[in-house]
């Protein structure tokens, strides 16, 4: 096996397609998307991730790599396009999935592998299966072959996480499990667990949904926690002490191509037997509107004081810190929401990480400095725990309304305070024993 296809260049086609170009496969990316395969042969990844740029010229100046807007043939053949879910019934939308299949079968030859690392409800794969067969003459598991292989990597740590996270190998046959297994060990050191598509399929579904879960938890905790006029993080901290605990963290909502989808995924399949996971859902979809309702609630008191317009200042617009990546992003949507008040308020947002262009899409208004757009707002609505946010202090929100909702303050509260207590510490141990 020494040619492969990546088909879909976006957060995990690319870094794919790079590191197994590093490794001595030759890589042909595919992607719809004209500009996009432009900027990508010119060097510019399109997404912003950690060594991308670095890798992706190493792959590029090595001739092991290149993107193009018509599928190559290979050895094998990758697909990791999009599987969003369709907004009007939370069905999942299997539609680049199938015209990725489509694409494939047109270059299908026998002997080759078809990979599917894009989540997908169970059973889909072999779906993808009857389509390659129709479309293209070959027979499943006798002339070509399919396994789901679904990806594993949390934004911002792709690469290494590409390299060293265990890897679920599920194969409809198994020499589809061999040549999967033959593939990713070229360049994946976590542990290759292999089994059949359809039970990779769940696992990866009850993985997300898992932590879905575990924020619903966390969110409902908040509630509780914002009801008895407690500090949350503060609770959860120390219930965390308890050494069979870990309590996540709540957020203003669950965001992302993943955890907010795919438990719809388990909804369709299983309808009956989901009921906590559609609970969960509810939660977390209605966590962005409660952080509306009660920017709202400080706008109105503000109001009452005199201020005819009050000035909000949303603090992070990506889905989880230090990422560009806006897909499902309850950040986004609260600003959204905000922003369609200018009667009642004035918004600006500021996330370094998003592009001006980016913003300026989503009719938002944007300060580029962190410090001038504090200074600026009556109120802050800290959204993302960006890295660049930690530098915020409560000296800098004087005279500030403050709504964290996602526990900065709190950390950064705990920093300052182990900082003030190792400061005491030696001065004490320099008292007693000298400097």
């Amino acid at each position: 096996m020494k040619r492969i296809s990546i088909v879909g260049l976006g957060y995990i086609g690319l870094p794919t397609a790079i590191s197994a170009a590093q490794v001595g496969y030759d890589v042909y990316g595919y992607d719809i998307d004209a500009e996009k395969i432009k900027n990508i042969n010119a060097g510019n990844p399109t997404i912003i991730e950690p060594e991308i740029y670095e890798r992706l010229w190493k792959a590029l100046k090595s001739g092991n790599f290149k993107a193009f807007s018509e599928l190559q043939y290979a050895d094998c053949f990758v697909i990791a396009v999009p599987t969003p879910f369709k907004p009007d019934n939370k069905t999942a939308d299997l539609s680049y999935v199938l015209q990725a299949g489509q694409a494939i079968a047109k270059c299908l030859m026998p002997g080759n592998l078809v990979i599917v690392e894009s989540t997908v409800p169970v059973g889909a794969t072999a779906t993808l299966a009857m389509l390659l067969e129709e479309e293209s003459g070959l027979k499943n598991g006798i002339d070509f072959f399919i396994a789901h292989c679904p990806e594993r990597v949390l934004p911002s740590k792709i690469f290494k996480e590409l390299a060293e996270n265990d890897r679920v190998i599920g194969g409809m046959c198994q020499r589809s499990c061999d040549l999967a297994h033959q593939f990713y060990a070229k360049f994946v050191k976590g542990f290759l667990h292999v089994t059949d598509d359809k039970s990779a399929e769940m696992v990866k579904l009850i993985e997300n949904t898992s932590r879905d879960v575990q924020i619903a938890f966390a969110n409902q905790v908040d509630a509780m926690c914002q009801r008895a006029g407690l500090d949350t993080y503060h609770v959860i901290e120390l219930a965390n002490k308890h050494p069979r605990v870990k309590i996540l963290n709540p957020t203003c909502g669950v965001g992302g191509h993943c955890i907010a989808v795919d438990p719809w995924f388990l909804v369709e399949s299983f309808p009956e037997d989901t009921q906590l996971l559609q609970a969960a859902r509810a939660i977390n979809d209605a966590k962005p509107y409660h952080v509306i309702d009660k920017v709202l609630r400080k706008v109105a008191t503000l109001k009452q004081q005199g201020n005819a317009q009050p000035k909000v200042l949303a603090l992070g617009l990506a889905f989880k810190p230090d990422v560009d990546d806006i897909r499902q992003s309850p950040a986004l949507l609260i600003a959204q929401e905000l922003n369609e008040k200018k009667d009642a308020l004035s918004l600006v947002v500021h996330d370094h990480m998003i592009s001006k262009e980016q913003i300026a899409q989503h009719q938002l208004a944007s300060m580029p400095d962190l410090w001038q757009a504090i200074a600026w707002a009556d109120i802050v609505v800290i959204l993302v725990k960006h890295k660049e946010f930690m530098l915020i202090t409560h000296e800098t929100l004087h005279n500030k309304i403050v709504i964290d909702t996602c526990g900065l303050l709190h950390d950064t509260r705990t920093k300052q305070s182990h900082a003030m207590l190792e400061g005491a510490t030696k001065t004490r141990l320099e008292n007693l024993f000298g400097s």
